[in-house]
């Protein structure tokens, strides 16, 4: 690891977004791995992860799915929409917070919010990093259109390595990276 002056990543804030409805695990694995590989790599990044929000905002997940569930079974659509607004309004809330998003998108699990919030941060012009299950090449043809192919990595270690290079300022940041947080100390 460089000199801690070179630590570009120190006290940025990394919002993770995929999906949580469809997913097996509620998306919960890849998230807390991608952060434990984060700590064991030594990156200070912290993580804005909406399967594990701050303490005081809504859940979506556990015995939230469960409320949501019903609703559903119910046909208490306004309920429904009730609570998903909240949810939608913490998460999008969560994409303009952060410096950057790491997205983990796979084909084969239905992510309409996820793919709600890779659009806001595109056009919040923050910094996309993408973890396509299978490789770039099952990335959906439109994400070409929005992501930087070089910033798509075929796995969660793949993706806190570049995290690295980036934090011992082995990478050039374009003028997408915005990092304020070490500055807003300042004040």
């Amino acid at each position: 690891m460089s000199d801690d002056s070179k630590r570009v990543l120190d006290k940025s804030l990394a919002y993770l977004i995929g999906p949580i409805d469809e997913a097996k695990d509620q998306g919960i694995g890849w998230r807390r791995e991608l952060i434990r590989l984060s700590e064991e790599y030594k990156l200070k990044i912290k993580f804005l992860d909406p399967t594990n929000k701050l303490k005081g905002l809504q859940q979506e997940v556990g015995t939230e799915q469960d409320r949501i569930a019903r609703y559903r079974t119910r046909g208490r659509w306004k309920d429904l929409s009730d609570f998903m607004k909240v949810i939608v309004r913490v998460d999008l809330r969560q994409v303009d917070f952060s410096d950057f998003v790491i997205a983990k998108v796979d084909k084969s699990i239905h992510m309409c919010g996820s793919y709600h919030e890779i659009f806001v941060a595109d056009i919040e012009k923050k910094p996309i990093l993408a973890i396509i299950k299978g490789g770039k090449k099952n990335a959906p043809a439109w994400l070409f259109g929005i992501l930087d192919h070089n910033l798509m990595f075929d796995d969660e270690e793949e993706c806190v390595k570049y995290l690295v290079k980036i934090n011992d300022g082995d990478v050039e940041l374009d003028d997408r990276w915005v990092l304020l947080r070490k500055q807003l100390d300042e004040i």
